[in-house]
């Protein structure tokens, strides 16, 4: 299927990985390959992302996305685990379809786009792509520093979208993420990296909403905390894997 990587054993626990914005699938590489094959992981490029960038983002056809994956692969229920806009379609995934979703590990997801954080969010995707160019150099050259020039360049030939960034900015802002998975009865993980100050703060009121929810800091990290700390992050992954065996 376009825009899909799998890997693992058709019989192990499925993962599905879903990326940040601007960013593709193959960002979860280096966590994937510090799982040793334990477990299938898909990890998915999202609409107007990647292999698919000539769709547009929306939050529908993202799920619809995932759906599509599900069947193609055979993958009745499946944990997932998303960074930043991954993050919030992890969640609007669980909110519409809470039976296939056995467990959510959310990075960079808790900041809660209403209000003013909302409407400046939305703002900010519309001139966006007046930056894109050099905030596309920036990023590549942070990425690079962060994992070595020959992992980067690997995750750079997946593409980086402006557009699909820019629509997820403009598009994301307005629902109270953490109120529509009301009725979600899996484990929840929120992973987020010790200097994303931004969503640890919203941890808050997202462990008021789910006080069952467990809060991990990646250590020596940001927002991206699966890209600058994966190995930590790979040990998150078997964390709420081990939470649901031990539920069953």
């Amino acid at each position: 299927m376009i825009g899909t990587t799998v890997s693992g054993e058709s019989t192990s626990p499925a993962v599905i990985f879903l990326h940040g914005g601007v960013i593709n699938r193959h960002m979860w590489g280096p966590v994937i390959a510090h799982l040793n094959g334990e477990y299938r992981c898909i990890a998915v490029d999202i609409p107007g992302h990647g292999d698919c960038q000539k769709q547009d983002f929306k939050l529908e056809s993202s799920v619809a996305t995932i759906l599509e994956t599900m069947e193609s692969l055979s993958v009745e229920r499946a944990v997932l685990v998303g960074l930043s806009l991954g993050g919030y379609v992890a969640q609007a995934m669980a909110a519409k379809h809470p039976d296939q979703a056995e467990g959510l590990l959310l990075s960079g997801a808790t900041v809660r786009y209403t209000g003013w954080d909302g409407l400046s969010t939305r703002l900010f995707g519309y001139v966006f792509p007046l930056f894109a160019k050099p905030a596309m150099k920036t990023f590549a050259a942070k990425m690079a520093e962060d994992l070595g020039q020959e992992l980067a360049d690997q995750i750079l030939e997946g593409g980086l979208s402006a557009r699909g960034g820019a629509q997820a900015l403009r598009r994301l802002p307005g629902a109270d993420y953490a109120a529509a998975i009301a009725g979600f009865q899996g484990p929840i993980v929120l992973a987020n990296g010790e200097r994303d100050s931004g969503n640890r703060d919203g941890e808050a009121y997202f462990l008021s909403q789910f006080p069952r929810a467990e809060s991990i800091v990646i250590q020596d990290a940001g927002h991206a905390c699966a890209l600058q700390q994966p190995e930590a992050y790979a040990a998150v992954v078997r964390h709420i894997l081990s939470e649901i065996t031990l539920q069953v």
